[in-house]
């Protein structure tokens, strides 16, 4: 009787470790911050893109760019590339699912994926990953066009 008490129990406990996680959508879940307001001369433009900028969250910096997720009311999730020197200029990929690539006219290429990339599958070389959902190709200045 001992071994099937400890038998149930330990049933119980991997099942509750083995939950899945909870969905990455939680981005949008969290209170905008200040640093997650897309800069205004790309909200300028947000009402011709149907996007709900009070869903605009910066996912991360890296390398001079700024990747910033946002709703459309329209298209889906958004991804949007801001390249930080003058003139800002940016990118934007809408995708009514989970995943998006992108590329941009300085060469930057990203690609979105709400759930998470696999942690045990490195990105690809030349490839950097700053947060778990989000994979960049940011070239070296001298390498762009």
């Amino acid at each position: 009787m001992l071994g099937m008490t400890l038998l149930v129990a330990f049933t119980v406990a991997t099942c509750a470790e083995a939950e899945p996680a909870q969905s990455q959508d939680d981005i949008y879940q969290q209170e905008q911050a200040p640093a997650d307001v897309l800069p205004s001369h790309i909200a300028n433009g947000a009402e011709v893109q149907n996007w709900d900028e009070e869903s605009s969250r910066l996912l991360a910096s890296h390398d001079g760019h700024q990747f910033f997720l946002l709703r459309s009311t329209t298209e889906g999730n958004c991804l949007v590339s801001v390249d930080q020197t003058p003139p800002q200029t940016w990118v934007a990929a809408c995708s009514p699912s989970g995943r998006i690539g992108m590329s941009g006219p300085a060469g930057v290429r990203a690609e979105l994926d709400l759930e998470g990339f696999d942690e045990d599958v490195p990105p690809l070389e030349g490839w950097s990953r700053p947060v778990p959902e989000l994979q960049v190709l940011v070239p070296r200045s001298a390498d762009r066009p």
